[in-house]
Parts: structure tokens; C-alpha cells; sequence
């Protein structure tokens, strides 16, 4: 199940209180409330995409609220509805739909029987990052949402090009500098596809280079992870 992770780490945080609540009884009987508030939601709502799912996104989304989603199911979640809407803009950006492909790949540590087979380190790895990218690109994905630029063509890979550098030159790479060596030399293995790790990992979107150099992460989500996930919502 590590092979999950290399998916996160080469291409691609928890605080505050869920706003995902199990049922309207549950959230009636904490909060002594009767309506849920803007930013909440029920699982069911997220799970069933409706209005209510939706509007909590962009109300969140609007007033800078990433540490709603608690979960890398919620967080791949959000990447869906958020990827959709700027579809619908019009925007050709493909970092979304890279950050929605990685997550979805990310939620099966939260499922059985991968949650027993991923080691305790590795898994803490993957939801750090996926924490750090989820809060540090927040900001930058309202701006885009509500910017009335719909970015295509060059555009759209210039942002593309911004949001990767920071996400592995200064969000990633801050993780990476805290993974043991060995823990690197497992995930260099995986991000390549050798031995048995060939069958996970798609021919196309081997990793080649240095996992541990910022500039060959980036290069590889440019040119590798970017074009593959293009090729996906197409």
C-alpha cells in the first residue's frame, strides 16, 4: 500500500474542528443548533454531492477555511467539486485534477484493509502532506476561483508551473526533509516501478531521477504527472 503514498509525495495537512458531521441528529444534539451552519456539512451530503456539500465548499473556499476537511477523503472530495467548477469557468489549469487523481489514490490509507497493511511512519508522511498542501494552496485556489481571468493556453500551464514550485520546492520539500533514508530509498523504489511496484504504478508515470531533489519532483509533475492527468479529463 506504500505505492498510495509515492503518489502523493512525488507529484504532491488537521486543525480546527470537523464541520463533516455523521447525521443532522449528531450535529443537533453537540451543537444545540437546528440548521447546519454555512461551512458544515453530513457525510451523506459530500458522499451524495448535493447543494448542501456545495455550498459549504465555496463558502469555506470564500472565507479561507481549509482546515474544515480533517480528512483525505473530504480534501479529494473538494478537489472534485473544485475541478468541475473550474472546468464550467473555463479554466484549463490541470494542477486541480493532478491534486484530485493523488487524493484519490491517498483516501484507500483511510480504507480496510490498506489502513492495517500501511506502517505507521509512512502513512504519517502522506496525510502531513496532504495537510500542508490542502491549507498552503487554499488562498491561491479562491484567487483563481473567483478571478474573473479564465486562464487557457500558456496561462493556464504558468500557473500550473507556480503552484508546483511551491508545492515541491517549499510545501513538499519541508516533509521531505524530516523522511529517514531508508523510508526514501522505499519510496524511490516504489515512484520508479521496480520489482512488484511495477504493477501500481502506471508505465507513463514512472518517476525518474532523485526523489529527494526538489527540481526532479518538479520536473517529473510537469512533465509527467501533468500530461497523464490531462490526458484523464479530457
Amino acid at each position: 500500500m506504500r505505492v498510495v503514498i509515492v503518489f502523493f509525495l512525488v507529484g504532491f495537512p488537521f486543525i480546527g474542528m470537523a464541520k463533516e458531521w455523521k447525521s443532522l441528529k449528531a450535529y443537533q444534539k453537540e451543537t444545540q443548533l437546528t440548521d447546519l451552519q454555512p461551512q458544515d456539512w453530513l457525510r451523506s451530503d459530500r458522499t451524495r454531492n448535493t447543494a448542501i456539500w456545495m455550498s459549504a465548499n465555496l463558502y469555506n473556499l470564500t472565507n479561507n477555511r481549509p482546515q474544515d476537511y480533517v480528512t483525505i477523503k473530504q480534501r479529494k472530495d473538494f478537489f472534485k467539486w473544485l475541478n468541475i467548477e473550474l472546468k464550467a469557468k473555463g479554466h484549463e489549469v490541470v494542477w486541480p485534477s493532478m491534486a484530485y487523481y493523488i487524493s484519490n489514490k491517498l483516501r484507500l490509507l483511510e480504507c480496510f484493509p490498506y489502513e492495517m497493511l500501511t506502517k505507521r511512519q509512512m502513512k504519517a508522511y502522506a496525510k502531513a502532506g496532504s495537510e500542508a498542501v490542502f491549507v498552503n494552496a487554499f488562498e491561491t485556489l479562491n484567487d483563481l476561483f473567483h478571478s474573473e481571468e479564465v486562464l487557457k493556453g500558456k496561462a493556464a500551464v504558468d500557473w500550473d508551473k507556480a503552484i508546483l514550485q511551491e508545492e515541491q520546492f517549499v510545501w513538499i520539500e519541508a516533509i521531505y526533509q524530516t523522511i529517514d533514508e531508508k523510508s526514501l530509498q522505499q519510496i524511490e523504489r516504489i515512484a520508479k516501478g521496480k520489482s512488484v511496484y511495477g504493477l501500481f504504478v502506471p508505465k507513463a508515470i514512472r518517476f525518474e531521477g532523485d526523489i529527494s531533489i526538489a527540481e526532479d519532483r518538479y520536473n517529473y509533475a510537469l512533465n509527467k504527472l501533468r500530461s497523464y492527468c490531462m490526458s484523464l479529463i479530457k
